[in-house]
């Protein structure tokens, strides 16, 4: 078991960025607070519930203690979504009324806004666990003004009764919410009333001890979705982005630029351009590149010729740098047979993902030597 000690402060020099395993050891050492907050950057890989993050979120946050949910995106939900914090645009049990979901490349955390009109609802359920604590002592909404006045109204329980609140205001905004429930199985409901509010998500947290993982990633996102030349895009990004802490950022795109057939140096210029942003906004967190193995779906590039363009520069840049090829193996026909599903793009969870979030927590805790770290 990994024990978290009760840290004292300490000088802002102790705390090194370093990557993801160094930040990690630093923090467990009680050197940087009671809260290591990650955020995920990805396409469909990291958004998808069942595919490693769930997984992997869980196993960590049993051993060292769970901080809450993070970031909770309208787009694609939480961390643990599916099995913690229940939420998804695809049924109407949580979704519904009438939202226009925005096309992917949006200025926001996960790539998408969601925009209402009066009726239309969304709902996120807690579901606690033995190791997993999903109460929540901290709450806010995200949303992009537009200059105009909506009204929305929401509750932690349907035994509740609703609490209005009006959005206004111009560019990224954020509120706090109220009235929260003491309970660990809560069921927030929000709904439009008046206007057409333009939301990004939640971010929640706890008063515990722990890690807080944090979902920015969007299915089919390919790295020029998290990076525009527009400056207005990249003041609007970086605004929203920044409201949601950060100590790591774990960053995992590449498998759809391979399928767009985007050249390897246009990928590294987009990753180049997101980095930058990411400086800006969080200066002294670790910053860590993964690049994905490789499938039988057929594409203009492989995975490697990706990795020979972003792996000398995250050397050169201190980033934090990991290749998932190495802990699938070489023979990319063999291991996907058992590991990738039928659409040859995706991982199977019980064979695949367990295989990248068994790498992940190896590279973060500590854990084990990663297969492809450099010689010491």
């Amino acid at each position: 078991m990994l024990a978290v000690d009760d840290p004292q402060p300490v000088a802002a020099s102790v705390v090194q960025v370093g990557d993801a395993r160094e930040r990690f050891a630093q923090w467990r050492e009680g050197k940087a607070g009671k809260v290591l907050s990650v955020s995920v950057i990805g396409d469909s890989y990291s958004a998808g519930q069942d595919f490693y993050l769930n997984k992997l979120v869980q196993r960590v946050a049993g051993e060292v203690g769970f901080a809450g949910p993070g970031y909770v995106g309208f787009n694609h939900g939480a961390a643990l979504g599916g099995t913690h914090f229940k939420y998804t645009r695809s049924s109407e049990k949580y979704f519904s009324g009438g939202w226009k979901v925005s096309e992917l490349g949006q200025a926001s955390p996960d790539s998408r806004t969601v925009t209402g009109k009066p009726g239309a609802w969304l709902q996120v359920d807690a579901n606690p666990t033995p190791r997993i604590d999903t109460a929540v002592t901290q709450a806010k909404l995200l949303y992009l003004g537009n200059g105009e006045s909506s009204e929305i109204r929401y509750r932690w329980s349907p035994s509740e009764d609703w609490q209005p609140m009006t959005l206004s205001g111009a560019g990224v905004q954020e509120v706090p919410l109220t009235g929260l429930s003491a309970a660990k199985d809560w069921s927030f409901k929000l709904e439009v009333v008046k206007g057409a509010p333009t939301l990004f998500g939640l971010w929640m947290s706890n008063d515990q001890n722990g890690i807080r993982v944090s979902k920015l990633a969007a299915s089919g996102a390919a790295s020029a979705d998290f990076y525009h030349q527009d400056p207005q895009w990249q003041v609007q990004w970086k605004a929203a982005v920044a409201k949601i802490p950060a100590d790591v950022y774990l960053i995992m795109l590449g498998g759809n630029d391979q399928g767009f057939g985007v050249k390897p140096a246009q990928y590294l210029q987009n990753v180049q351009g997101l980095v930058g942003m990411l400086r800006e906004i969080q200066p002294k967190a670790s910053i860590n590149l993964i690049m994905r193995q490789d499938t039988t779906r057929s594409s203009a590039y492989p995975m490697s010729a990706y990795a020979q363009v972003l792996e000398p520069w995250a050397r050169e840049q201190h980033l934090g740098y990991a290749n998932l090829q190495c802990a699938f193996g070489p023979d990319v026909k063999r291991y996907s047979a058992a590991m990738i599903g039928p659409d040859k793009i995706h991982p199977l969870p019980a064979t695949g993902g367990k295989v990248i979030a068994d790498y992940f927590y190896g590279w973060i805790t500590g854990a084990k030597d990663r297969c492809d770290a450099l010689p010491k």
